[in-house]
């Protein structure tokens, strides 16, 4: 595989990851209420589920993802209830304390629990990997070591871009600790969650 293509590749993969949909709108929405920290081990864990698809392409398993197909329903389901209940909690949420964050381990696993399930229930990552992918990588000619040097390309490009939205996310949190811009947003960032877990639900 030449530089090209793996210029194209990472190119291609940073896209795919800004795209607006599920992962991007929570990542943004727990960087706000939660902090960088958070909104960035959310996007460990939405990098975490990418990796399986694409090393479900890699090995030529599409079939498995097929056989699959009630476990990642259910699995979904659990992840779209838990984004629904979040989303419930963010637009109940009085206005941040300036400075209040959640760092804490459990709130940080927490969001890369919620950043996995979203990746690998999402559409968007099983097309992508299962069905897009093969037109960057020669499968037939897949070796251990250009596999791992795909799966780095595309762990550090579909990292990127959701980081830099954690972050952008973080500096928004001046207007989340305003009194009534701060409701604002909760109930905006909550819908959004909510949102996100109906749809979840509803293209299955």
């Amino acid at each position: 595989m030449d530089g090209i293509n793996f210029l194209t590749l990472a190119d291609t993969s940073f896209i795919f990851a800004v795209t607006p949909g599920p992962g991007v709108v929570a990542v943004l929405a727990t960087s706000i209420n939660r902090g960088p920290k958070s909104g960035i081990a959310m996007t460990a864990g939405e990098v975490t589920g990418d990796m399986v698809y694409l090393l479900l392409a890699m090995v030529s398993l599409a079939s498995l993802a097929q056989s699959l197909t009630e476990v990642l329903i259910a699995i979904r389901i659990i992840g779209a209830i838990y984004l629904f209940w979040v989303g419930v909690k963010t637009f109940r949420a009085p206005p941040l304390s300036e400075g209040l964050v959640d760092n804490s381990a459990r709130g940080l696993t927490m969001a890369f629990g919620a950043g996995f399930m979203i990746s690998i229930t999402n559409p968007k990552v099983i097309v992508f990997y299962l069905s897009f992918l093969p037109l960057f990588i020669d499968m037939t000619r897949l070796t251990p070591v250009s596999g791992a040097q795909v799966m780095a390309v595309m762990c550090v490009s579909v990292f990127l871009g959701p980081a830099l939205i954690a972050l952008l996310g973080h500096h928004a949190r001046k207007l989340a600790t305003d009194e009534v811009k701060g409701r604002v947003i909760n109930r905006i960032t909550g819908l959004l969650l909510m949102a996100v877990g109906v749809a979840l639900v509803v293209t299955i």
